[in-house]
């Protein structure tokens, strides 16, 4: 006879944790833990004075017992696995083509990479507030207050613009960058129209209020009120439409740059449309592997 012990590592707590929730509360903690499914089964056998001497029924019935206890230790594992969801998703497992890396390996990934966006985006907009109140310190209550009405004249509007909204807007942003250049204010203004281009695939705009907050702004960072860091997303994205056009060397010039922030996590759409978060890094040599072919 031959037994055969098979050991399950946890998933209660790794599942939980790519779900961003506590372990299950009803899940016995005790039964489902890597020392319990490892330690060694009880040892059943009749005290006899030699193995030749243990009767062969003997022998059937301690493994039994062994098979019905890892029955039993399989089964709780079932439950968390259907509780999960996992028993839908077992077919999809398998790396992706051209990937080497488990797919609940790059699905933790991901979810790692997007709390590490999340938690920089607190950080950056508590950084954009108190840029805000430099530029109330440096303006003055009066000033700021006028700045603050242009800049919300001048923000992007959701949906189609009539003519006269968009030369409204037009007219309060040329009126910041003009009389309050210095003002971070402004420095957001013009990201945010340059965002906006970008999400309409309006090319030539997003060049155009890039190279105006590259060439004006005195600010390296600049952020917007939903805690977008806007240079570096806009080099991605003109980076992108330079390679798929063929601007190679264009494409060249603005990776150079967005490499000097390869350590920034840039949120942008995947091929269904959805925000994903990447590495700066890893986008840069994805692009440069594309222009190299």
């Amino acid at each position: 006879m031959i037994a055969i012990a098979i050991q399950f590592p946890p998933l209660s707590g790794y599942v939980s944790a790519l779900r961003g929730e506590e372990p299950p509360a009803k899940l016995d903690a005790a039964a489902m833990s890597a020392q319990s499914l490892s330690e060694p089964l009880p040892d059943t056998r009749v005290a006899s004075p030699s193995e030749a001497d243990v009767p062969v029924a003997g022998a059937l019935d301690a493994q039994a017992r062994r098979i019905a206890l890892l029955e039993k230790q399989l089964s709780q594992l079932e439950r968390v696995i259907r509780s999960a969801g996992l028993d839908a998703a077992a077919p999809y497992l398998m790396p992706p083509p051209g990937s080497d890396s488990p797919l609940l390996a790059q699905i933790g990934e991901t979810y790692a990479t997007r709390a590490r966006f999340e938690e920089r985006r607190k950080k950056m907009l508590e950084h954009s507030q108190e840029m805000r109140q430099r530029d109330m310190d440096a303006y003055g209550q009066a000033s700021y207050e006028a700045i603050n009405g242009l800049y919300d004249k001048a923000r992007p509007a959701r949906g189609n613009a009539t003519p006269e909204q968009k030369a409204e807007r037009d007219a309060a942003l040329n009126s910041l960058m003009t009389d309050y250049p210095e003002a971070y204010t402004t420095s957001v203004a013009v990201a945010e129209q340059a965002l906006a281009a970008a999400i309409n695939r309006d090319t030539a705009g997003a060049e155009g209020y890039y190279q105006s907050l590259v060439s004006a702004s005195p600010y390296s960072e600049v952020v917007t009120e939903q805690g977008i860091n806007a240079i570096p997303t806009l080099q991605t994205y003109l980076a992108r439409q330079y390679v798929d056009e063929g601007r190679f060397d264009e494409a060249a010039t603005i990776l150079d740059a967005l490499s000097t922030q390869s350590d920034t996590i840039i949120l942008e759409p995947n091929d269904m449309g959805e925000p994903t978060a990447k590495p700066a890094q890893d986008i840069i040599t994805e692009l440069r592997d594309k222009i190299a072919r």
